[in-house]
């Protein structure tokens, strides 16, 4: 058998789609559009309508291809080597599509069938939204019990339980946010604070004495940041309405979450009077803050006759993302 036999050998046989395509290059010499020489039974039985395309131009063929899918292939004919993920609506399927130079007109297409990865995912996920919906109807449940009880004991013991079910209220507002949003991993701090300080302006101000304001730069964190990040805003602003304002002073408590180069700076912040000068709930609200705050960076507390601020500097924790491609 020789080179050519064994060459169409592999190429009828593979497990997996491979395409030959030669280059149509403009008078810059860069990559147009290119034809499609030749196509394995595998691609031509898998892909929707790749039958028709052998033989024939790209654009030609499929005039709506995306310009990111001739890009890819400019830079395989270059040499370099080209992955990413395709989406083949029209057939239902993904495939992991590897391109390589074959030489200096032809370059090479796989097409690895990944669906059943994708719909493994998918069914995680379903269940992950499942599990996350359940899991925020049982802390609304139990936040809503500790305020019933609230309401028949001792101020001392109805105080601690308003605020348990207050923190409980926060871990709740992140799961409804998790289970409206398709990205489970990661939240967008801006409406989630958002809901949180809104919650906390009509759960604990009377009045227009005291005003809460809220600032938030765009930035996501990780949901198990996030649960923190909720907690430490929730003890923070719950300390300074009770305590920094006594004698039915009116004050300011301001909420600041800004997003920088080194990470996530938080700041909460209030006009009245010192720390050192409120009652500190046994110190159990400060010492939860301190506790969270050491697994998402440092934390730093200011205090004088102007009233108290306290910032919390989150270390940055960037995202991976992968080039993903809808159907050519």
């Amino acid at each position: 058998m020789d080179i050519e036999d064994r060459y169409r050998a592999v190429f009828e046989n593979m497990s997996e789609g491979f395409v030959v395509c030669e280059a149509i290059v403009g008078p810059d010499g860069r990559l147009v559009d290119y034809w499609i020489r030749e196509a394995n039974p595998v691609f031509c039985s898998r892909v929707a309508g790749a039958a028709e395309v052998v033989g024939r131009r790209q654009l030609e063929a499929r005039p709506d291809t995306d310009t990111r899918w001739i890009s890819a292939c400019g830079r395989a004919l270059a040499g370099k080597s080209v992955r990413f993920e395709f989406a083949d609506a029209e057939g239902g399927r993904w495939y992991d599509v590897h391109m390589m130079r074959l030489s200096d007109r032809h370059f090479g297409q796989f097409f690895i069938d990944v669906t059943a990865r994708h719909q493994a995912a998918e069914r995680q996920a379903a269940l992950f939204l499942e599990l996350n919906h359940r899991v925020k109807n049982n802390l609304t449940i139990a936040a809503s019990l500790l305020a019933l009880q609230a309401r028949s004991q001792k101020p001392e013991v109805a105080l601690a339980l308003v605020k348990a079910a207050d923190r409980i209220s926060s871990i709740s507002d992140l799961h409804t946010m998790l289970y409206q949003q398709t990205a489970h991993d990661k939240v967008q701090l801006q409406p989630y604070l958002g809901r949180l300080v809104e919650r906390l302006s009509s759960s604990l101000l009377e009045g227009d004495r005291v005003q809460i304001e809220f600032e938030c730069d765009p930035a996501e964190v990780t949901a198990e940041d996030a649960v923190s990040i909720g907690l430490i805003v929730n003890e923070l602003v719950t300390n300074s309405v009770k305590h920094a304002f006594e004698n039915a002073r009116e004050g300011r408590v301001t909420v600041k979450a800004q997003s920088g180069p080194d990470g996530l700076v938080l700041q909460v912040a209030d006009n009245g009077r010192g720390m050192e000068h409120r009652a500190n709930d046994n110190g159990l609200g400060l010492r939860l803050v301190n506790s969270l705050a050491a697994g998402l960076g440092s934390i730093t507390w200011k205090t004088g006759p102007s009233g108290s601020s306290v910032e919390l500097h989150c270390r940055g924790r960037p995202s991976q993302k992968s080039e993903k491609l809808g159907a050519t």
